[in-house]
């Protein structure tokens, strides 16, 4: 993935957290939502974090190795 795919993905993660907090806060007593707000958030929330790594390794060129792989 290049820089441009990597910025696209964290933005679109994002906007689904944004979208996932404006659910919650928007939820009616006695309606029960088929996908509950919090795991939207919490999905769009690791999207975050693993885009924003990407984003880190792109910028500095330094990229993660398993410690046990050779």
């Amino acid at each position: 993935m290049d820089m441009t795919s990597t910025i696209i993905g964290l933005v679109a993660c994002a906007a689904l957290w944004v979208f996932g907090y404006w659910r919650e806060k928007r939820q009616v007593m006695g309606i029960v939502p088929l996908i509950p707000p919090f795991y939207i958030q919490f999905a769009a929330l690791v999207g975050v974090f693993v885009f924003a790594a990407h984003l880190i390794a792109l910028l500095t060129g330094v990229e993660w190795k398993p410690p046990f792989m050779r």
